[in-house]
């Protein structure tokens, strides 16, 4: 049911930007008049390709290669040679796939900032930043997993730079082993403000995405369970917390959501399946031979004009 509601959900974006993104949708209109109607059919084959292809394959690791080649020999739109499926996205005007590589931006030149915060875009920070931007518009969650190094916080981060601040806002929070319900409900309270009555959330007409860094890090009880994990899960499911001093009193959260990441190998191997199920799983690898170059020549490229100058 997981994967069928992160299928539905990248579909709803993919055909809804049909309709308003005006290239593709002056593209959609000709083809209408010209009544052709197999085109038509194969941008919607494209995007429930592209969607299963993340819903079903974005959570394997080392399955990935072998869910690339038999995707690959299904599809019924022929993919490139090279690569695996995940290396492209489908092109609704050109009505095939095309590589994430062709619409990574260039490096920053002008950055001067920390050089352990520096980002360089690649295919797989653009990649993710367009499904994070699917996920954030249909207020769905993302949960990425991976070791240590894999780049997790940063890809989520650096979307976050990105963010128009007028209409969505973050914060950060990081689990750790000594993370409880109340330390969490305090820290999600403290970046909301009170609407009205019981009402709380961001300023009218913005988003709140929190950020949970090492969501599995908090200590199980004997019961299993997680006590900051349930909070999250009873704000997705019900939109509430509960006054600590009066519990009989209800405070309702409005216009928030939740992405995060998770290290399998250290904290809790897993999490609550009833919190899992509202978001879509993306495993996250160590970063292969052509990406690492592209990191590497850019840098290099820009120092190189920086001595040039």
């Amino acid at each position: 049911m997981q994967s069928i509601q992160s299928l539905t959900c990248i579909i709803d974006k993919l055909y809804q930007t049909l309709h308003t993104n005006k290239a593709q949708y002056d593209h959609l209109k000709r083809l209408r008049e010209d009544q052709n109607e197999d085109a038509i059919k194969n941008i919607f084959d494209g995007f429930f390709i592209y969607a299963a292809m993340w819903s079903y394959g974005g959570s394997l690791d080392e399955d990935k290669l072998s869910f690339s080649n038999g995707f690959k020999s299904m599809s019924k739109i022929k993919f490139p040679e090279g690569g695996q499926v995940f290396d492209y996205f489908f092109n609704p005007i050109e009505g095939c796939w095309n590589p994430w590589d062709s619409v990574v931006t260039p490096m920053d030149d002008e950055y001067d900032g920390l050089f352990n915060n520096l980002v360089v875009p690649t295919a797989e920070t653009t990649r993710q930043r367009s499904l994070l931007d699917i996920h954030s518009a249909a207020r769905k969650g993302m949960i990425y997993v991976g070791s240590a190094g894999t780049g997790k916080t940063t890809i989520i981060k650096d979307y976050f730079s990105t963010l128009d601040k007028e209409q969505t806002l973050s914060a950060s929070i990081n689990f750790n082993s000594y993370t409880d319900s109340k330390a969490l409900q305090v820290v999600v309270e403290s970046q909301v403000d009170k609407r009205a009555g019981r009402t709380f959330g961001p300023p009218p007409s913005k988003t709140l995405i929190y950020f949970m860094d090492d969501l599995n890090m908090p200590y199980l009880d004997k019961y299993g369970t997680q006590s900051p994990i349930c909070l999250v899960r009873q704000i997705i499911d019900y939109g509430i917390v509960y006054d600590r001093d009066h519990l009989e009193e209800k405070k309702y959260l409005v216009d928030v959501m939740f992405t995060g990441c998770m290290n399998p190998k250290s904290g809790s191997f897993v999490i609550d399946l009833r919190l899992s199920r509202h978001f879509t799983l993306i495993s996250c690898l160590t970063a292969e031979k052509e990406i690492l170059k592209t990191i590497y020549h850019q840098i290099l490229d820009s120092h190189m004009c920086t001595f040039d100058k």
